[in-house]
């Protein structure tokens, strides 16, 4: 029988990240329902659970009237807050929306960075094929058409989304491609950053360039594994690695 996986391993941490992240929040707590009232000082979950119910509720004005239409005032409103518990926390709409940003993919890069490294190739695996699930996310999809209707006109809003999102992305594959290379499981001299990008564009290019345009593919889990699967084989024959035997966790146990 397989044993379930530990919150160390990377797909426990992650499951348990999306587990907070999709936990229902306590509406009846007079903080989060903004009454105009004094609460005492907050414990550390319900000032968790304000957070993420900020970041939630901007992220949804974002994705909805992009990032030149959302103000601050419209995401204090939404969430019944004062604006001023807002900018407590992030000093500008560009600064609320990195963090929006970063939210997104928090769980997934604390997965990559809490990998163990004893198999790092099917480590990298595990980690590429959840870059597929949350580039075709409709909140991802929505923040990367914000990013290009509008980056050009904040210039620095682009460089703090690459260096918030996607050089740590970059920085761990080429990290576990390092790591795959010492343990002999591909070929000397492809633990490059070429090759992390060639894998990353390989993986989510062509899947995130047809959802921006709509045509939405990939939608079923079988599709994504199939994509994916022969994606990775291909990856693998250019590396000269070999190939990864699916983890006991996402077999079925034996009778």
């Amino acid at each position: 029988m397989s044993k379930p996986p530990t919150s160390r391993s990377p797909k426990g941490y992650l499951s348990k990240a999306l587990t907070f992240a999709a936990r229902p929040l306590d509406m009846a707590n007079p903080c989060l329902q903004g009454r105009k009232r004094r609460c005492g000082r907050p414990t550390t979950d319900v000032t968790e659970d304000l957070d993420q119910y900020l970041l939630e509720i901007a992220a949804g004005l974002f994705v909805q009237h992009g990032y030149a239409g959302t103000s601050i005032d419209q995401i204090a409103r939404k969430a019944c807050a004062s604006k001023q518990t807002l900018y407590r926390r992030y000093p500008s709409k560009e600064a609320l929306f990195i963090a929006v940003v970063t939210n997104l993919t928090g769980s997934v890069l604390r997965a990559m960075e809490e990998t163990p490294l004893t198999n790092p190739l099917e480590e990298l695996r595990h980690i590429s094929r959840l870059m597929l699930d949350l580039t075709l996310r409709p909140d991802a999809l929505g923040t990367y058409r914000i990013l290009i209707a509008d980056g050009h006109r904040h210039p620095s809003l682009q460089q703090q989304a690459v260096m918030a999102i996607g050089q740590p992305f970059h920085n761990n594959f080429v990290r576990l491609l390092k790591a795959a290379e010492q343990k002999g499981q591909i070929n000397p001299g492809y633990a490059t950053d070429t090759t992390a990008r060639l894998l990353t564009g390989m993986i989510t290019g062509w899947p995130m360039e047809d959802s921006l345009f709509g045509l939405n593919p990939l939608q079923t889990e079988p599709e994504r594994d199939l994509f994916f699967n022969e994606a990775w084989s291909f990856f693998l024959s250019a590396v000269g690695g070999r190939p990864v035997a699916p983890s006991l966790s996402t077999q079925e146990a034996p009778a």
